[in-house]
C-alpha cells in the first residue's frame, strides 16, 4: 500500500494559484510540502476542493478534484500530467474518477492527503515495481515507518486485505476495468477516503516489528 510523507505545511488565504479553477475572494487555502513536491489546496466553494500538486520547479504533476453536490454521493476526479519542462503547459498523461464514502467534503489537510496516496498509486501503477510490503510502503526507508506507525497506517492494512480478498493489484488504479469491480470500488476508493478523513491508528506491522518487510 502507498504512503506519504509532509515536511511542512502552512495555511494561508490568498489568490489561487495557477491551474487551479476560480475560487471565491478570500477562500481558504493551504500550502503542504510533500517530499518533492509541493501541494496547494483551495476551497472553491461548499462542494469543492481542489489540490494541485507540483514539482519543485514548479511544474504541476497531479490535480484532484473533491465534490459533494447534493444528492450524489461525494467523488474525487483525478488526473496525472506527463512531465513537463519548467513553463511549459503539461498535458495529462492519465485520469479517473472514483466515488468516496465521506460525510461532507475533507479539510484541506485531509484532502492533500487523499491527493498524495491517489498520486503516489497512479504515478506508479504501471511500472514494475513491487511493492506488496508490510504496512504502507510506497515511499523506502524512514518514510515507510512515519506514515505506518501514524495515524494513518491501518488504512494500508485494509487496503492490502481488501487487494488480497478480490486478486487486486495497483493496475486496477488506473484501469479498473482489467479488474474485479471491487478493487476500484471498495479497495481504493476505500483507501482514499479512509486517508483523506479517519485516522484509524498504526499498521499492525509496527508492533510485529515487519514494517516495509515483504509480505
Amino acid at each position: 500500500m502507498g504512503a506519504l510523507a509532509f515536511v511542512g505545511c502552512s495555511v494561508e488565504s490568498g489568490p489561487e494559484s495557477a491551474g487551479e479553477p476560480q475560487a471565491e475572494e478570500g477562500a481558504e487555502t493551504l500550502t503542504v510540502e510533500l517530499e518533492g513536491s509541493v501541494a496547494h489546496a483551495v476551497r472553491i466553494d461548499a462542494s469543492q476542493v481542489r489540490v494541485d500538486i507540483y514539482d519543485r520547479a514548479g511544474v504541476l504533476q497531479f490535480s484532484a478534484d473533491y465534490r459533494a453536490i447534493e444528492g450524489q454521493m461525494p467523488s474525487v476526479a483525478w488526473t496525472l500530467f506527463q512531465p513537463a519542462a519548467a513553463g511549459e503547459p503539461a498535458a495529462a498523461a492519465a485520469s479517473g474518477a472514483l466515488e468516496v464514502e465521506m460525510d461532507e467534503l475533507p479539510t484541506l489537510d485531509g484532502a492533500v492527503t487523499g491527493a498524495a496516496l491517489i498520486h503516489a498509486q497512479v504515478s506508479r501503477a504501471d511500472s514494475s515495481e513491487a511493492y506488496d510490503n508490510w504496512g504502507c510502503d510506497l515511499l523506502p526507508g524512514a518514510y515507510n515507518g512515519i506514515v505506518s506507525c501514524g495515524t494513518k497506517g491501518a488504512c494500508c492494512d485494509v487496503h492490502d486485505a481488501c487487494f488480497a480478498t478480490y486478486g487486486c493489484n495497483a493496475g486496477s488504479w488506473t484501469r479498473p476495468w482489467d479488474y474485479a469491480w471491487q478493487c476500484s470500488a471498495i479497495c481504493n476508493a476505500g483507501a482514499v477516503g479512509c486517508f483523506t478523513s479517519l485516522h484509524p491508528g498504526p499498521s499492525e506491522c509496527c508492533w510485529l516489528g515487519n514494517c516495509g518487510q515483504p509480505r
